[in-house]
């Protein structure tokens, strides 16, 4: 019995450290490393805690393994998603549209005042600014990844993980489809024209806009610090913030979640209005955001046609 016990041991270990998982891991994780440190200009601290997290995950045990290769379009989309800083997207596409879209949210969704027309973020700034809504809105605005993240947990714990690689899968279409219309059309946010006018002036850092109240009235850095590594700035149109909860709101409908459909539609209602109060975004750029959200499950809908369905289902079995 003893020998027996000792076998199955070795054969756990064995499956842990195999060089089946361990080579590759070691390889791509030296490839990303590699990335980071040559390409993106050095590891961050954001860096090293992507790295050893995803370390510890993958070889603490099995589940935790499963964890790792079910985010695989996480990761992805983090891989993307910080490395758009080599090129910003007003070098791919110049110029840098600041006052058109201003100058349409005048036009289209003006609020007329004593002082003049004014913006929606400009006529709650100067009516409907009151310490809640700062904390409210920053939380709302915070949960932009939080959300998919405790969505995919609650799919991968309750063994329904071909439904979460179906989910995340659509959430990184999302963000890519949303990532080439920014590059197409790059964008000012409204705190931008509120800190420089319609002056060009690229060589700037992230701003938090109105999510600093959030900083200021409990002391920390947080929005300070998170913007100001942005790697994308200027990317206004359209707001992925916005087309996210549409995202999951669709997932929960296609899967018949009500508590978490019931929940989306109060995060969408909420992080619409937090994208304009924060002065993040303008009403367009909203509407943008609901377009590309609407695009791509009309995408997700057509790719379920092709092969990329049999491929997400053999890839959920993977992970089950």
């Amino acid at each position: 019995m003893e020998e027996g016990y000792y076998d199955n041991t070795q054969t756990n270990l064995f499956q842990r450290f195999s060089s089946k998982s361990a080579v590759p891991f070691f390889i791509i994780g030296a490839l990303y490393v590699a990335w980071v440190h040559l390409v993106l200009g050095g590891i961050r601290p954001d860096h090293q805690l992507f790295i050893w997290g995803l370390l510890v995950l993958f070889f603490f045990n099995q589940t935790s393994r499963k964890i790792v290769l079910s985010f695989g379009f996480i990761l992805i989309y983090w891989l993307i998603f910080d490395s758009i800083r080599l090129i910003p997207n007003y070098i791919i596409n110049p110029p840098l549209h600041i006052s058109e879209p201003y100058l349409a949210e005048k036009a289209w969704f003006g609020i007329s005042t004593t002082t003049g027309i004014l913006t929606p973020n400009e006529f709650l700034d100067k009516n409907f600014t009151y310490t809640f809504l700062d904390i409210y809105t920053a939380i709302i605005y915070l949960a932009w990844i939080p959300i998919p993240l405790i969505f995919s947990f609650y799919l991968f714990f309750s063994k329904q993980r071909e439904k979460m690689v179906n989910y995340l899968f659509g959430f990184l279409t999302v963000s890519q489809v949303g990532l080439v219309i920014q590059f197409i059309y790059p964008a000012a946010p409204p705190w931008y024209v509120d800190k420089y006018g319609f002056t060009e002036n690229l060589d700037i850092p992230g701003n938090p806009g109105r999510l600093i109240e959030f900083d200021k009235y409990f002391g920390t850095h947080l929005f300070e610090g998170m913007y100001s590594l942005n790697a994308n700035v200027f990317a206004a149109i359209p707001s992925l913030h916005c087309a996210f909860p549409i995202i999951l709101i669709f997932f929960s409908w296609r899967y018949k979640f009500i508590k978490w459909l019931t929940f989306g539609i109060i995060l969408m209602f909420s992080t619409w209005f937090s994208a304009v109060y924060t002065y993040h975004h303008y009403i367009i750029d909203v509407i943008c955001g609901i377009g590309t959200a609407i695009i791509t499950i009309g995408i997700y809908q057509l790719l379920m046609t092709t092969r990329v369905k049999i491929w997400l289902k053999k890839y959920g079995k993977a992970v089950s």
